[in-house]
């Protein structure tokens, strides 16, 4: 793999590691209310899957500018507790909703490799920035919870940029920060060369990979579970650690 000297990444399920995470924040916080006792919930995972479907489903609408941040945020918990529960209480959900974005960035794991490549970047003297379309308040907690922070040379989260990914300008925002002082009316211009020194890493083939090529950068789609890809990345793996080998 060639060698950049800007490298854009994704948050979630590219270096923290989401899955195990939010599974883990949703354990502790079913303990907290009493949940799996009151609504018969047996198999913790199984509740995972369920909001996933409906947090997902939520998350497509918020990122094609369909239903604001707080709506996903209040929607989510309550119609996983009212499709699959009977638990029609929203109050109870609200509650139960912030309770889980508090714990969520108090949860540490990496995805495999993170750590080890950021440190490497930086020893080449590269400049890192993450983008994402995650909650502000949240996403900031999970870098620095999880010790990455400091390899970290801007953070672009869409609801301060003002778009979401795959937007353009997100990628056009982060470059600048990376370049420049940071986005502002004199902010430097990206030009077709800063762009071939630049790579996009996520796992997100519409956000991350599509998003990139739009824009007009490199891509490297991590895909550890080998999903089928439509978008022809410039480089596919299952490994984080194949953005270092060269």
């Amino acid at each position: 793999m060639k060698r950049y000297t800007y490298y854009l990444f994704d948050i979630d399920r590219t270096l923290w590691d989401f899955d195990t995470n939010a599974q883990n924040a949703l354990n502790y916080t079913l303990d907290r209310f009493g949940f799996c006792a009151r609504l018969g919930i047996t198999d913790k995972k199984d509740f995972f899957d369920k909001y996933e479907t409906v947090n997902q489903e939520l998350w497509h609408r918020y990122e094609r500018g369909e239903i604001t941040k707080d709506l996903l945020r209040n929607e989510r918990f309550y119609q996983t507790f009212k499709r699959f529960y009977q638990l029609d209480d929203r109050p109870l959900a609200d509650e139960f909703g912030s309770a889980y974005l508090e714990r969520m960035p108090l949860e540490t794991a990496l995805v495999p490799g993170a750590k080890q490549v950021l440190e490497e970047l930086k020893r080449r003297g590269c400049a890192i920035a993450t983008v994402s379309n995650g909650f502000k308040e949240v996403q900031y907690g999970k870098l620095e919870n999880s010790g990455i922070m400091p390899y970290i040379d801007a953070v672009l989260i869409s609801e301060e940029v003002g778009v979401h990914k795959p937007s353009p300008v997100i990628f056009r925002k982060a470059l600048e920060c990376l370049i420049g002082n940071g986005p502002s009316s004199s902010a430097p211009v990206i030009t077709q060369d800063i762009k071939k020194e630049t790579l996009m890493a996520g796992d997100d083939l519409t956000n991350d990979i599509e998003g990139a090529q739009i824009y007009g950068i490199d891509q490297f789609y991590y895909n550890p579970h080998h999903d089928p890809c439509e978008y022809a990345p410039t480089y596919e793996g299952d490994n984080l650690l194949e953005l270092i080998e060269n």
